[in-house]
């Protein structure tokens, strides 16, 4: 069959004065395809089908001539649309302050996003983290302290509620100068800074001053960048599924199966995880899974993902709370 096509594309290739459409080069495909002499040759060939032969099937044919867009001029190729798709996912590890955790996320062979703690008198090195990540041609994040409503880190240095917009803005030129290549950022903690509008309006000029970008880890079943979003019709990327609220494998191992399915239903979904021994033996024994049915990207491509496709506003799952 591909002989057939190729025959009856390149006639209408060298009648360049020729006007035809898709019906036209359908009946005629149908005509040839119907000679004797053709069914024979293809009676023959079809002995010979092994690996090297994909039978596209009757119904993906149908899709596929469907989908041809017969240009005006025939000095370009028609174009056949795409079939089939993996599920594009943001997957998240948060919390990382060492070059050992980083080498462990390697082992598994993923394409996980490390999002790195920012530089403190108690993890005065995670920028030689990104730094590596960077040499390697690696995307990283900043996973960035934001206060919460009934849990208090105090040596992380986290951006409080009620700070003005330049006291933020020089908490971000900071980070991005321990982070030169810096460009995405995901709240650690932060149910209650994320419920605050005025504080989160503070913290997204300041990101759009600096040209970074905020993923909402959504840890608060309210949080207020929905409304922004809405009000000024910008993308915000948001979480769908915590991976390790509970830290045993057979916990971990069914979630990640609803991220599967959270990302099947919509065509998208991130997911965020934790540096835990369990978290990494959930991710390594469902490996093959993961890469059978889900593309892994990094939070440029899948923002380049939604914003082709037109996804204005994040649609996120319902919200879970984290432990």
């Amino acid at each position: 069959m591909r002989i057939l096509y190729c025959f009856i594309f390149s006639f209408f290739y060298l009648r360049a004065d020729s006007v035809v459409n898709v019906e036209t080069l359908r009946n005629i495909a149908t005509k040839v395809s119907s000679h004797p002499l053709v069914s024979s040759v293809q009676r023959a060939l079809s002995r010979f089908h092994n690996d090297n032969f994909i039978d596209i099937g009757e119904n993906l044919k149908t899709q596929m001539w469907e989908s041809v867009q017969v240009p005006q001029s025939y000095t370009s190729q028609p174009y056949v649309a795409k079939v089939y798709d993996k599920p594009k996912v943001l997957l998240i590890m948060d919390d990382l302050t060492s070059l050992e955790q980083i080498y462990k996320l390697e082992h598994l062979g993923l394409n996980i996003t490390p999002s790195i703690f920012p530089r403190t008198r108690h993890n005065p090195t995670t920028p030689k983290l990104a730094e590596y990540l960077n040499k390697k041609g690696k995307s990283f994040m900043v996973h960035l302290p934001l206060e919460a409503q009934q849990f208090s880190q105090s040596e992380l240095a986290p951006i409080r509620v009620g700070a003005n917009k330049e006291a933020i803005k020089h908490a971000l030129i900071g980070i991005k100068a321990d982070f030169p290549h810096l460009v995405y950022l995901n709240n650690h903690t932060g149910s209650k800074f994320t419920q605050s509008y005025d504080d989160m309006r503070n913290l997204l000029e300041a990101f759009d001053e600096l040209n970074l970008k905020f993923i909402d880890s959504v840890t608060t079943s309210t949080p207020v960048s929905e409304r922004i979003s809405m009000e000024q019709d910008r993308l915000i990327m948001a979480r769908d599924v915590f991976l390790d609220n509970e830290t045993h494998i057979a916990y971990i191992k069914a979630q990640i199966r609803s991220l599967i399915t959270k990302a099947q239903n919509k065509g998208y979904a991130i997911a965020i995880c934790h540096p835990n021994s369990g978290t990494f033996q959930a991710l390594a024994q469902m490996s093959d899974e993961i890469k059978e049915e889900i593309e892994l990207i990094s939070p440029s491509d899948l923002e380049t993902y939604l914003v082709a496709n037109k996804t204005l506003r994040y649609v996120r799952a319902p919200f879970t709370r984290p432990n």
